[in-house]
């Protein structure tokens, strides 16, 4: 059983890794001392018990907001997390989705810094988002890069739905020893059915680079996990230390 490395007021769960510092940890190491994993972290409270609501501006008593330092403008909203804005009525922001941004009417944010909108007339059934993510590569190796750049920070699946997800992504690196820039743009499609996480099909449509940067490169693949989440991995090249920064425009629709 991992130590636990520290828990913060939002009742954020961190453990010790083997070098003494902190992370995330997996499902199993929450679970282990009976916590709550959401997907993308661990955290000590239940789904349905209010945590410390240190910070919070909500304009109207509909609002359910249960995290901290969130700010909400509408009514019938559903806060989980911490540092969210919420502009407009019905939204949900989930355990894990800290730093997020909720605008229209239903829409859903589940991981960390989503900005999310949708104007559909149901709940949980129809968004469009912002991920980002960013990284560093010393060497030619595929690295796993995440989203705000924290470590286990990834693209969760909500498995308890049958979901589309199209992808639009941006890929930006620089080497500023060599002061070189790597770029590139594609399109991915995903789908969650039958409870099995796939890839349609990804398009590498545009690559513009400086010569030296060849061999840099930007792939995702579906990961089976607790839950299911799309890896995104950046190459590199040998004696390189290149900063990554990759956004990701999603449009999902889901169905129960």
């Amino acid at each position: 059983m991992k130590k636990i490395k520290s828990i913060d007021e939002n009742g954020l769960v961190l453990f010790e890794n083997i070098k003494g510092g902190a992370e995330v940890g997996t499902k199993q190491d929450c679970l282990a001392y009976g916590f709550n994993y959401t997907g993308s972290a661990c955290y000590i409270q239940k789904n349905n018990k209010p945590i410390n609501k240190k910070g919070n501006v909500s304009l109207d008593k509909s609002n359910k907001v249960r995290g901290v330092n969130n700010n909400v403008l509408g009514k019938g909203n559903y806060i989980q997390a911490a540092n969210v804005i919420a502009l407009g009525n019905n939204h949900k922001a989930y355990f894990g989705a800290d730093n997020s941004t909720l605008i229209g009417r239903n829409a859903f944010a589940e991981n960390y810094g989503e900005v999310a909108f949708s104007s559909a007339v149901l709940p949980n059934r129809a968004k469009f988002s912002f991920l980002q993510f960013d990284g560093t590569t010393t060497n030619d190796t595929a690295t796993e890069i995440y989203l705000g750049g924290k470590s286990g920070y990834r693209f969760f699946i909500n498995e308890n739905y049958e979901s589309g997800f199209a992808i639009d992504y941006t890929a930006v690196a620089i080497n500023p020893s060599s002061n070189d820039i790597f770029t590139s743009y594609g399109h991915a499609t995903y789908k969650f059915t039958n409870s099995t996480l796939t890839e349609v099909g990804h398009e590498k449509s545009t690559t513009i680079r400086d010569s030296s940067t060849n061999h840099y490169d930007i792939d995702f693949a579906p990961i089976s996990a607790t839950p299911d989440y799309i890896e995104c991995k950046v190459t590199g090249d040998t004696g390189h230390t290149v900063y990554w920064t990759v956004d990701l425009k999603v449009t999902e629709v889901r169905y129960a």
